[in-house]
């Protein structure tokens, strides 16, 4: 009996040692008491138009808003842009992207080359990109570029026009004659010889990017000396363009985006710049740590046709089975420079 009276004592007192130690003792923290992780500060991505509204200007500014637009909505990227950017405000303004902390400026231009050289090695933490054509990079390690081969672009322009011509006389208008575009007016000229070697070329410059009136005068005197398709890169001035073949019952071949909206009475077909896939590899790049300076270029695989919506149904297949062989490699044309001043 007094045996099991000392074991219930014992008994009671330690569970009042657990009941004191457990008082004792901070509750472990719920959960939601925890704070959360801070959400990492989005890439901050400035890019430079020297033209503007770029979403609806030239075929080449539509192409890459519609690339740089996956930075925002597949990455959730923080994308700025400065359009209307005069040449000699370029570096200044990609100096002030930098200069305010962002991690990434993007020139959208052949033409930006310059300020991308002279503004890259000032500020090393700040990638530096190019979207156009480019054979060099800047003396830095801050630097890459995405670089479509016009020529090769120009090649298949050159077909599909060769190809839907009746008239074997194809127009070819540029706002200047800018080393882009003499490659790609030279591929045109090749493109279509390939097609057709009776194929006649105009190729003419307007001498500036905006001048509607102007734009339109040249077409109507390419039609006159008988143009029957045409090819244009003129910025904001292919409006007039547009009007000019509609006026006179000419096609066009859209640049890099799809221009059918515009002119749905002159728009033949576009051939397309596939920029989603390049920029998502250039986020996917920087996201992983791997982005590196370098040329990656663009090829006859990321240039693609545009729905012909019922003009050249006789021939449609046709055309659509030559330009799938020069992005096979199966048609080889020459790389021939042309002096296009």
């Amino acid at each position: 009996m007094r045996k099991k009276s000392w074991f219930g004592i014992a008994l009671l007192l330690a569970l009042g040692l657990l009941s004191v130690t457990a008082l004792g003792c901070p509750a472990p923290a719920d959960d939601a008491d925890v704070a959360p992780e801070p959400e990492p500060e989005p890439v901050q991505v400035g890019v430079i138009y020297s033209i503007p509204d770029p979403a609806r200007a030239g075929g080449w500014d539509r192409a890459q808003y519609a690339g740089h637009t996956i930075l925002e909505t597949e990455f959730g990227w923080e994308v700025s842009i400065a359009e209307a950017v005069e040449f000699p405000k370029l570096a200044e303004t990609a100096a002030e992207f930098a200069e305010r902390g962002f991690d990434m400026v993007i020139f959208t231009s052949s033409a930006h080359v310059d300020a991308w050289k002279e503004v890259a090695p000032q500020y090393p933490d700040t990638w530096f990109l190019l979207m156009s054509v480019t054979e060099t990079l800047p003396e830095s390690d801050n630097v890459a570029a995405w670089v479509p081969d016009m020529y090769v672009y120009g090649n298949m322009v050159g077909a599909v026009a060769a190809m839907a011509s009746e008239s074997e006389v194809i127009g070819a208008i540029g706002g200047m004659p800018i080393p882009a575009l003499k490659l790609m007016y030279s591929g045109i000229i090749e493109g279509a010889k390939a097609i057709n070697p009776d194929s006649e070329v105009l190729v003419n410059w307007v001498g500036d990017w905006v001048d509607v009136p102007k734009h339109s005068e040249v077409t109507r005197l390419q039609i006159e000396r008988g143009a029957d398709v045409i090819f244009a890169v003129t910025g904001p001035g292919t409006k007039g363009v547009l009007d000019g073949a509609e006026a006179g019952n000419a096609l066009v071949i859209g640049y890099a985006a799809d221009w059918y909206h515009d002119a749905p009475g002159a728009i033949l077909t576009s051939v397309l710049v596939d920029t989603p896939p390049m920029y998502r590899e250039l986020a996917e790049a920087f996201e992983a740590g791997t982005l590196t300076k370098g040329i990656n270029k663009l090829t006859a695989v990321n240039f693609t046709l545009a729905d012909f919506r019922g003009k050249m149904s006789d021939i449609e297949a046709q055309i659509k089975d030559t330009f799938a062989k020069i992005q096979r490699g199966e048609i080889q044309i020459p790389r021939v420079m042309h002096e296009l001043e």
